[in-house]
This record gives structure tokens, sequence and C-alpha cells, in this order.
């Protein structure tokens, strides 16, 4: 596959779920991120090119925030061969001023 990345992924260490703020059910869980995009690990498929209103929860508060919401698409997925779950790469289409800042705080202290 070639890489078409732009931006250096950071490995989320801390457990962030993932909600569709449409069903306000769990998709899944963030593995790496950055202010562009994140790549979720589920236990189902997630829908491919659908757009997708996420909120996405952290472990603690950061700086107050204990969550934040943004719009993305589904771009690709690919089946874990050792667990049997999902990776799918999310692309942001909206992703609001404080969430942003909210990202950019936790990649920066990695």
């Amino acid at each position: 596959m070639n890489e078409r990345r732009k931006l250096e992924r950071h490995h989320v260490s801390n457990s962030l779920e993932v909600y569709d703020l449409d069903s306000g059910e769990l998709l899944g869980r963030v593995v790496d991120l950055h202010t562009e995009g994140l790549m979720l690990l589920s236990e189902r498929p997630i829908e491919l090119n659908r757009s997708w209103a996420l909120q996405v929860n952290l472990p603690m508060n950061l700086n107050g925030v204990s969550e934040f919401m943004l719009d993305a698409e589904s771009r690709w997925d690919r089946k874990s061969l050792a667990s049997g779950q999902y990776w799918t790469g999310l692309q942001f289409t909206h992703l609001p001023e404080d969430s942003r800042r909210c990202i950019e705080r936790m990649v920066s202290s990695r």
C-alpha cells in the first residue's frame, strides 16, 4: 500500500472511546491520532465512505475537557488477522477549534 499520510501518527496509549452521535453507539477505540484523522479499532466493520458525527471520550480530564466532537469520513478499513477486530482510517471533515486544541495537547505530550 502506498503511504499517503502527511502527518506523523501518534499512538494513543490511553483508551479513547469513539461514539456515533447519531445512534449513541460505541464504534470503537482510537489507536492513532493526529489533527487530520484517526485510526479506529472496532469489534465490527465500520461502513466506508460515510460521514460520521463523532464524540471522543477521554479517560481523564484534559484542562477541564472530558470529551470532544468532530465530523469525519471513513476512508479505509482492514481486518486484524490476530484478533478478529477491524482497523478503520477516518479523515476529519470538520474539527472544531476546541477539539483541535485537545488533540494537539494530547499528541504534544507524547
